[in-house]
């Protein structure tokens, strides 16, 4: 399937432009460190939220805990906002140099912030998911839904009345 693939390819031009434009001489470690305790503040923040979010509902404490891990941030948005602050500095004329810093600063954490939290989080997915998860399939029950003559359903042989048994959680 081409969306798929495009999708793919899209990300991984992405995520290539803008490691491109990361100038590492440029780096401050203070710089890094503020950064790096930003990321572990607001990724813990958006675990309680996520949290917060789902307790009313009807998911049990381990399924809480993965809507945690779900929630953590995947490095798309950063790679594509990322490098705007720098940018705009650069089409300014003339370029301020501290200016530039700031947009060199805005970039370089934004990919710390892919790579910090893009590959755990992808990794808690795939290892909590099958141990926080149950699927119980003796708890799906089949309801029956009518589609009617000329609806949007084109897979049906039969444009009249027809029953389709599909299968949803109980």
């Amino acid at each position: 399937s081409s969306g798929i693939n495009a999708e793919y390819g899209g990300e991984t031009l992405l995520f290539t432009l803008v490691g491109a434009q990361v100038q590492l001489d440029l780096l401050n470690l203070e710089i890094v460190g503020y950064g790096l305790v930003c990321l572990v503040v607001g990724v813990l923040f958006r675990c309680g939220v996520a949290y917060l979010s789902v307790l009313c509902s009807e998911l049990n404490v381990r399924e809480r805990l993965f809507v945690c891990a779900s929630w953590t941030p995947k490095a798309t948005v950063q790679a594509a906002i990322g490098s705007i602050a720098l940018d705009r500095v650069r089409e300014s004329t003339p370029v301020d140099p501290d200016s530039e810093l700031y947009g060199v600063t805005v970039l370089c954490i934004a990919v710390l912030a892919i790579i910090v939290t893009s590959p755990p989080g992808a990794a808690l997915i795939s290892l909590l998911g099958p141990r926080l998860l149950d699927h119980k399939p003796e708890e799906v029950a089949p309801i029956r839904v009518a589609v009617e003559e000329g609806g949007s359903n084109e897979s049906l042989d039969k444009k009249q009345s027809t029953a389709v048994e599909t299968k949803e959680h109980v």
